[in-house]
């Protein structure tokens, strides 16, 4: 596998991870923090999921598993900054 689309999929999680973790401490309601969250993780695996769903070639289901991965790990990654920012606030207070 290339090294490109590795070193990008390392950056998007970490992104996700951090921004998870800067959300944590933002003062807006739970809703509010919910639909910024979904705004941070469904445009990237919708990229790949749109297309896969849209046209039926012989990799489709291929792309839309590759979106379903990257939605799931990105909620993982974003749940995960919340945690650990919620653990940090913890030990602190």
């Amino acid at each position: 596998m290339a090294v490109v689309p590795q070193i990008v999929l390392a950056l998007y999680l970490l992104f996700l991870l951090a921004a998870g973790w800067r959300l944590w401490g933002i003062g807006w309601r739970a809703g509010v923090k919910i639909a910024v969250a979904l705004a941070l993780v469904l445009p990237m695996p919708l990229l790949f999921i749109l297309p896969g769903l849209m046209r039926q070639y012989g990799w489709s289901d291929l792309l839309i598993r590759f979106g379903l991965t990257l939605l799931i790990c990105g909620m993982l990654c974003l749940a995960g900054g919340f945690s650990a920012a919620r653990l940090r606030a913890r030990r602190r207070g």
